[in-house]
């Protein structure tokens, strides 16, 4: 008797001290099992399990015979490595973003590019947004050609336009050299239509060099 009465007891000790998360899950009993374990885990951890069940859920990946202690540590674990990977992300945005500064200085150093004047023509019933541009060659070697991109802005730099400017004419070291372009206008284009009709004064340049091929042949970038 005594014996079996050690028994009891233990099993009744075992069974009170079993945490709900070592509960197998099923799907069946998922509402129910959810109400007993918001009485021993944090809301947060709650949170987590039950989005990551409804994750593996929705894949149809099989969670046959894992506890419900099993299942939140396979969740953590998918969020740290998620965390790890949104950090690094982090910070290759951040070194590319240095790199694309330090370039766009590295070649504004060599190289200005600014537009004085702006107008508007028509030509063969095809009508353009005409443009005075000035490059000032900084250096002390002659510039065959280089490229990169025109962004205009209105005053509070909001974009109104941008296009790519590829100048291959030459310009001599230590020397300034003015050209003529020009973009097709569109009529029911908006960005077309408020830039004919900005003022100069009212207009800012944001000039983005990409490369520089230089008289020798060498090149910036």
């Amino acid at each position: 008797m005594k014996n079996i009465s050690l028994l009891v007891i233990l099993s009744i000790i075992i069974i009170s001290c079993s945490s709900p998360l070592d509960k197998a899950y099923k799907q069946d009993t998922l509402e129910e099992d959810i109400v007993v374990l918001k009485k021993s885990i944090s809301e947060e951890e709650l949170k987590t399990l039950t989005g990551y069940i409804a994750l593996k859920s929705f894949s149809g990946d099989d969670m046959l015979g894992k506890t419900y202690n099993d299942l939140l540590e396979e969740a953590k674990k998918l969020q740290e490595e998620l965390r790890l990977q949104e950090e690094e992300q982090k910070i290759l945005a951040e070194k590319a973003k240095i790199e694309e500064a330090e370039k766009i200085k590295r070649l504004g150093d060599a190289l200005t590019v600014s537009f004085f004047d702006k107008g508007f023509s028509e030509y063969k019933y095809q009508k353009y947004i005409t443009y005075k541009f000035v490059f000032e060659n900084k250096t002390e070697k002659t510039m065959k050609a280089f490229t990169g991109e025109i962004k205009i802005t209105d005053l509070f730099d909001k974009e109104i336009k941008s296009f790519s400017l590829t100048y291959d004419d030459g310009v001599p070291a230590n020397s300034t050299k003015n050209w003529d372009a020009q973009t097709d206008y569109n009529q029911f284009i908006d960005e077309d239509v408020l830039l004919k009709n900005k003022d100069m004064e009212d207009l800012k340049i944001r000039w983005i060099p990409e490369k520089i091929i230089f008289s020798d042949n060498t090149t910036l970038e």
